[in-house]
């Protein structure tokens, strides 16, 4: 219990800069176009006594006595805050970036799969996104991108070390977020079973044996209890599947003109900060789980989600814009990789800000 409770308190502090940076909204900014506090929904699965919400009251306290507070509600149901964002019930929103991909597709591809390979690579990415030359795709209709940060690395969790290949993979069964159609493309890609899930139960379906794979962020392992999934026969294999993010979304008509890129920069300013939260996490899962990959499983793999990614941009769930601005950041970060003197392959809008290698 200890342990768990240890994990929660490193989700708090990753997600403390978050509100912290809405602290920087001036009185004038910190109200609505009504003239009333906005508030925020906050997706926090512990409900009211979760680090998340907690953090979100702490700060909101804080703020309100220098003139700029919110107010957050919680939600211990994804698709609920989301929803009530969606109707106006709420000005913004805090979630995963699957989430809230509805509300701004370039953000939402951060998490695409194989985007991000490394920390190194999740640095580069998500710091850029304080920057003012990206403000024209922080916007989509009515919505503004107000921050990214990173939940951690996505894994393959296997509850059989026999499934330690693609060909392993085929018609087994998968957890798929249920509101992630990339998830399932991809797993029926593989020849696998894709299994509606959602955040809240899909941790329980791998451990009890309803699914055979999951991918999850390294740092639900503790206190989703993923080991008790993986037991004496399963384990994590050690190729980075995707990014986690979570993300700030403002409703832009709630709020006064320049808020969203003032609370981007500090979002992106405390990145190094957040990030080594998250390889913390990482650290602290036993050396026993992890599964190595031979060289050439590993090319198997990438070359499957390059391939992926291209169709799915193609198919209108990654955003083309985004996808080059991650092959830009992976080639900064690897320029002898194979994909950097290859084409793109998916279609970028004219009016993408990200100039092309």
């Amino acid at each position: 219990m200890n342990s768990i409770l240890k994990n929660k308190a490193s989700v708090a502090a990753i997600f403390g800069a978050t509100f912290l940076a809405l602290g920087i909204l001036s009185p004038t900014q910190a109200q609505t176009v009504s003239g009333q506090e906005p508030n925020i929904c906050v997706f926090d699965l512990l409900g009211a006594k979760g680090p998340i919400y907690n953090l979100a009251q702490e700060y909101a306290l804080e703020g309100r006595k220098n003139g700029y507070g919110f107010r957050p509600v919680v939600y211990t149901n994804e698709s609920v805050a989301a929803k009530d964002f969606e109707i106006g019930a709420c000005d913004g929103l805090v979630a995963t970036g699957i989430r809230t991909r509805k509300y701004n597709s370039f953000t939402g591809s951060l998490d695409a799969v194989g985007g991000l390979p490394n920390y190194d690579a999740v640095l580069l990415a998500l710091k850029s996104m304080g920057s003012p030359q990206l403000q024209s795709v922080m916007q989509q209709s009515d919505f503004e991108v107000g921050g990214v940060l990173p939940f951690g690395t996505a894994y393959v969790f296997v509850r059989d070390r026999e499934i330690n290949s693609l060909a392993k993979a085929a018609g087994k069964r998968v957890a798929a977020l249920s509101h992630d159609e990339s998830q399932r493309k991809l797993i029926e890609q593989v020849g696998a079973q894709p299994i509606a899930a959602d955040v809240s139960n899909y941790g329980s379906m791998f451990n009890n044996g309803a699914v055979d794979i999951i991918v999850a962020p390294s740092i639900a392992y503790s206190p989703l209890e993923l080991y008790k999934g993986i037991g004496k026969k399963g384990g994590i294999i050690q190729l980075p599947v995707a990014m986690v993010t979570y993300q700030i979304i403002l409703r832009k008509s709630k709020f006064q003109p320049g808020s969203g890129q003032k609370l981007r920069a500090y979002v992106a300013q405390e990145m190094p900060k957040a990030l080594e939260a998250v390889k913390k996490i990482d650290r602290q899962i036993p050396d026993k789980a992890w599964m190595k990959m031979s060289d050439a499983d590993k090319v198997e793999y990438t070359t499957m989600m390059r391939e992926a990614r291209i169709s799915l941009s193609n198919d209108g769930v990654y955003n083309g814009c985004a996808l080059r601005l991650l092959k830009k950041v992976r080639c900064s970060v690897n320029g002898a990789a194979s994909e950097c003197s290859l084409p793109e392959g998916y279609k970028v809008a004219n009016s993408c800000p990200i100039q092309p290698m």
